[in-house]
């Protein structure tokens, strides 16, 4: 591809290179060395909390949950990024100012998942991509909200538990993961603190979270034990149903364990239908210990106006 052309000769500009293609053709000046470019790279790493203050901001980059712990509790209001996919459009689209910062990039046990006979257990820092490889490798009803979720990069760079702690009531993970009745541990100076990831979200925007603490990891329940036999379901509507980066208008799992024809331990779970991810307690009060028959679900599915 030639570079030069009639807007380069109304400027008066010539371009030193002619072409692309005679761009690879200079060598650099001096070879690389990546060897001694790795040994000066590996120097520079750290293992304590990198700190940084300008024009009266405050960056701190932590390498452990107890000293993010640290920097919480003596700054309740400090901003945490992790993937940065919805803080980085506070700023783009809504011009906020986010303060002090504290990343958590590279807190270690923030990136690990581990899987046993009753959890998986995934860390905050684990990308929504990896997390969900773990998950699907169980509930495979959620390889398509996995590939819907956003697009690839973002699912690489966004976290799980930053998407939990956002607690957007149209947010993409927790109505699925409210339906497996998955729960959330919540990290501060004083300890460790877990809960229903249900009773996390309050009202809009507002959590059951207490000034100092941060989302450390969530757990999904393994599909061991009375649990190999349940029935879940996932879906997600979006106003373009083809966009994968599109975000949900809706989005409804469903979970129940079979007992014959009963329905057993039913768990309803909506995104899009009230201020915050709800779950159906009305519908589910009609499914709990009923027999599975079409009446049964049309007075839940009744039932429903109640709950939203």
């Amino acid at each position: 591809m030639r570079l030069t052309g009639n807007l380069c000769r109304c400027t008066g500009y010539r371009p030193i290179i002619d072409t692309a293609e005679q761009m690879f053709d200079h060598a650099p000046l001096a070879p690389l060395n990546v060897p001694a470019l790795a040994r000066t790279l590996e120097s520079l790493k750290r293992d304590d909390t990198f700190h940084y203050e300008h024009a009266g901001r405050k960056f701190d980059a932590p390498r452990t949950a107890e000293a993010l712990a640290s920097i919480k509790h003596d700054n309740p209001n400090v901003r945490i990024l992790a993937g940065s996919t919805d803080v980085g459009l506070w700023v783009t689209k809504q011009l906020r100012d986010l303060g002090d910062i504290v990343y958590v990039g590279q807190i270690e046990s923030f990136k690990q998942v581990e899987t046993t006979d009753e959890w998986i257990e995934i860390g905050a820092g684990v990308s929504v991509d990896r997390a969900y490889d773990e998950i699907v490798k169980q509930y495979p009803e959620l390889e398509e909200t996995r590939l819907r979720f956003a697009s690839l990069p973002i699912r690489n760079a966004g976290t799980l538990g930053g998407n939990v702690a956002n607690g957007s009531p149209i947010g993409d993970s927790m109505p699925g993961l409210i339906a497996l009745n998955a729960r959330v541990v919540l990290q501060s100076v004083d300890g460790l603190r877990e809960m229903a990831l249900e009773d996390l979200y309050i009202t809009y925007q507002k959590k059951d979270m207490r000034e100092n603490e941060f989302v450390a990891a969530i757990r999904v329940p393994a599909r061991t034990g009375k649990l190999a036999k349940l029935q879940f379901r996932a879906y997600k509507l979006s106003k373009r149903f083809d966009s994968d980066s599109d975000i949900s208008a809706v989005y409804a799992a469903f979970s129940f364990i079979p007992d014959g024809d009963t329905i057993r331990e039913p768990r309803l779970a909506f995104g899009g239908m009230a201020a915050t991810l709800k779950r159906a307690s009305h519908a589910e009060s009609i499914l709990a210990d009923a027999h599975w028959h079409e009446a049964t679900v049309q007075a839940a599915m009744i039932a429903l106006g109640k709950d939203y």
